[in-house]
């Protein structure tokens, strides 16, 4: 018959596709080694590493060396008061010079200290966005593979209605061919039939599509044919997680803001810095060789070496280093007043975690519970329906009873993992369940 065969060929392709089966730590480790985010933040990182130090913040001395040459011929018809002339052809000169030039700025208002410490933050910066990246990147993983392992929970139980549905099929015909019940039943079964089997299609769709999200998020866009494991990821969730304390002290979104905060500090004081006397040194050794067949002196040198001890303040800039000071001091005030209003938001967003961490813990226990008499209701309604002391109509309800108590267990812990991944990425800790 035609939904036989429709039933047949849904069986085929699961089995076809459960070929090979990626578990949750596979999946994170593909997804650490080719995310393009974490790719480019830790590009990033190194950048700003790179960035960091004594000479970038104008510390140390500046030391310049240089070397010339330069040489000529020259025709050389001269006549002095004394009467006498000079007549030269092709009279050459040359001169050589090499010196070696020191710049050392040794005050400039402290200005160098808060860049140093600028430069470090940014550095702190850069390393928080990082750990970030890679704990976006494994919350993305672990809400696709939840999916997944749902979407594939919730095919386990479409195709046990599938099989009801065709069992209630077989048991309408045959009490239709004994003349027990009408045609109508027998339709009716057919089409109920044909519903579960529509229904537990899309399903299929429904896990393909979670499996391209799944493979978007390792970092990949092909759809590779695979299954996850049947059974959700467990989660620590401890009552340190559940407080939301670890918020203020791990999650690195918070600590980044707070890290551009000391930033924008040590530039405001950058800025204070130009208000001070700037003291520099600056020395030099100079080497100088000349010879000219065409003067009265041939041939000189001279070497040695000189320094000064040069002392600049700024009297008047048309006031433009108040207004500098003035908009780094609003800069600091934003990060300030960002870092608050993230701490808010990350903490609304711990709550309604929580939350939903504790009803949907709830609600497994019931449907774990409520699964357990959905399917022995179903068992007793089968035996009834095969005896005849049952409509198909109430052979139908205990049949969807069982699907839609599974389904709702499925949804429940879905949502409870969801809800530990969004605990885990708040306080900061997602990436401790890669050391377990």
């Amino acid at each position: 018959m035609k939904h036989t065969f429709i039933v047949s060929l849904f069986l085929t392709a699961c089995t076809s596709m459960f070929a090979d089966t990626l578990t949750v730590h596979q999946a994170i480790s593909l997804a650490l080694e080719q995310s393009y985010a974490i790719k480019i933040a830790k590009n990033e990182a190194q950048i700003a590493e790179v960035n960091t130090g004594y000479a970038a913040a104008g510390m140390l001395p500046i030391i310049s060396a240089s070397a010339g040459q330069v040489g000529g011929v020259n025709t050389i018809n001269q006549s002095l008061l004394s009467g006498q002339e000079i007549i030269r052809e092709s009279a050459g000169n040359s001169g050589t010079n090499l010196g070696i030039a020191l710049n050392w700025t040794l005050f400039d208002g402290f200005g160098m200290f808060a860049s140093y410490d600028r430069l470090q933050a940014l550095k702190e910066v850069g390393e928080l966005r990082l750990r970030s990246s890679m704990q976006q990147t494994i919350g993305s993983v672990l809400r696709a593979y939840c999916a997944m392992v749902r979407n594939q929970l919730l095919i386990r139980a479409a195709i046990e209605r599938v099989d009801l549905s065709k069992e209630g099929l077989r048991l309408a015909s045959l009490r239709y061919s004994v003349g027990r019940s009408g045609e109508q039943e027998q339709l009716q079964a057919s089409v109920e039939l044909h519903a579960d089997s529509t229904a537990l299609m899309r399903l299929q769709e429904q896990l393909r599509q979670s499996r391209f999200q799944l493979n978007n998020a390792i970092g990949g866009h092909k759809d590779t044919l695979y299954v996850v494991s049947m059974e959700f990821p467990s989660f620590d969730i401890t009552n340190e997680i559940l407080n939301g304390n670890l918020i203020q002290q791990q999650n690195p979104e918070l600590m980044a803001v707070k890290a551009g905060t000391i930033a924008a500090d040590a530039m405001l004081k950058q800025m204070e810095a130009r208000a001070y006397p700037r003291l520099s040194l600056n020395s030099e050794y100079n080497f100088n060789q000349a010879s000219n067949d065409g003067s009265f002196v041939t041939s000189s040198r001279v070497r040695g070496a000189s320094f000064a001890l040069t002392a600049q303040y700024s009297l008047l800039d048309g006031f433009r280093l108040g207004q500098q000071i003035e908009s780094a001091t609003i800069e600091k005030q934003n990060t300030e007043l960002q870092t608050a209003q993230i701490l808010d938001n990350l903490m609304a967003s711990h709550a309604i975690a929580k939350g939903a961490y504790h009803t949907g813990t709830s609600i497994v226990t019931l449907q774990e519970q409520n699964i357990l008499l959905a399917e022995k209701n179903a068992n007793i309604a089968l035996e009834r329906y095969k005896q005849g002391a049952l409509s198909n109509f109430d052979f139908r309800i205990s049949a969807q009873s069982v699907f839609d108590a599974r389904s709702t267990l499925a949804q429940a812990r879905f949502e409870k993992a969801i809800s530990s991944v969004d605990l885990l990425l708040l306080t900061g800790t997602l990436q401790d369940i890669l050391k377990k």
